[in-house]
């Protein structure tokens, strides 16, 4: 039953996702710029996580806490909003040749969350990723992240504890576009620079809530030796409102972001990767409005995470992971926990 219902809200997600016709047309305008006759491969490839999470409303923004994804997801003004289970079906197909510059690769990356009780939780994500070689020590990438009616939870409008406030459920649509440009350094050292413009609309009656924000990292990544590998980063990013509207509601989320990241990967054994990760994350709100919640405020957020993956084939792999956060605003009196356990496989072909 959870894997018809899984196949039927992927499906219909990326019937949705594909009447995007630009989308269409840019795909087939790079493939016709950058390739030529040369032996073209393409790859693919499915997993399944499930997931056990301590706290629904934060499991999203947890996980994607990452270098990789989206670690400034809107924040949850209102968590705790209990336990429960997450499956996580994803898919990949791409697209692999040759040119005169290098390798050109093209992939496509659907998924998506479904919440076991929970189904207005329940989101699809998706990911563009096109890479071009420009030379041996050189790689450009373009990425688009897209994730449609993202459920944040139950929010309210209007001054908290008074008689006029209203509760309703906060949704949006997230669209990030972001440019890596990767140069080796040396045999064992890369560096990579990034930037990215992202636009979150929010659903009435949050649309005062539409943020636009823009982000300037760096990561290092630093090969020790053939069984250890360390992997660094650092993003500033700053989120932006439109004040005439968030004065109405004396309700504003802007912010600066600071973000930093570790992850050790260690082969154990020929077949067994441990893989450690770190991060922390500071926000500044840049909220004028002294009713409001965010003004002068702030959050930290602390979270590790360790996962072990083993390679039962060259196809197949499992993973076994456990996370934790800790987050904390400076409007409340004690740190907030989410707890996330996994177990997972992939299969590439």
């Amino acid at each position: 039953m959870v894997f018809t219902v899984v196949a039927i809200y992927v499906g219909l997600s990326m019937k949705c996702l594909l009447s995007f016709r630009s989308i269409q047309f840019w795909l087939l305008f790079c493939l016709q710029l950058f390739s030529y006759h040369a032996q073209a491969e393409w790859f693919s490839g499915a997993g399944l996580n499930t997931y056990y999470t301590d706290d629904i409303a934060l499991f999203s923004v947890t996980r994607r806490l990452s270098l990789e994804d989206d670690p400034t997801q809107p924040i949850v003004d209102e968590p705790g909003q209990g336990a429960g289970f997450v499956y996580e079906p994803t898919a990949r197909l791409g697209w692999e040749t040759a040119n005169k510059l290098g390798i050109f690769q093209l992939s496509v990356d659907a998924g998506g969350y479904i919440f076991q009780g929970h189904s207005d939780y329940s989101h699809a994500f998706f990911d563009f990723t096109l890479a071009q070689e420009l030379s041996d020590e050189t790689e450009l990438k373009l990425l688009y992240a897209f994730v449609p009616n993202l459920y944040l939870g139950e929010q309210t409008i209007g001054e908290h504890h008074s008689d006029e406030a209203e509760e309703f459920g906060e949704r949006l649509n997230s669209h990030i576009w972001s440019l890596h440009l990767d140069n080796k350094l040396t045999e064992s050292l890369t560096l990579r620079g990034l930037v990215r413009y992202g636009i979150r609309g929010y659903e009435q009656p949050f649309a005062y809530r539409n943020t636009q924000f823009y982000t300037l990292g760096t990561h290092l990544e630093w090969e020790i030796n053939h069984s250890l590998e360390l992997l660094v980063g650092y993003h500033f990013e700053q989120g932006l409102t439109n004040d005439k509207q968030t004065a109405i509601f004396q309700d504003d989320i802007g912010y600066f972001n600071n973000y930093l990241s570790a992850e050790l990967k260690a082969r154990l054994l020929p077949e067994l990767t441990l893989m450690l990760v770190f991060d922390y994350e500071h926000n500044n709100f840049t909220s004028d409005y002294v009713a409001d919640r965010h003004y002068q405020g702030n959050e930290n957020i602390y979270q590790g995470e360790i996962e072990l993956a083993y390679t039962l084939t060259e196809q197949v792999q499992l993973t076994a992971s456990w996370q934790i956060g800790s987050r904390k605003f400076s409007y409340e009196h004690e740190n907030i926990l989410n707890n996330n356990v996994w177990l997972g496989f992939e299969y590439e072909l």
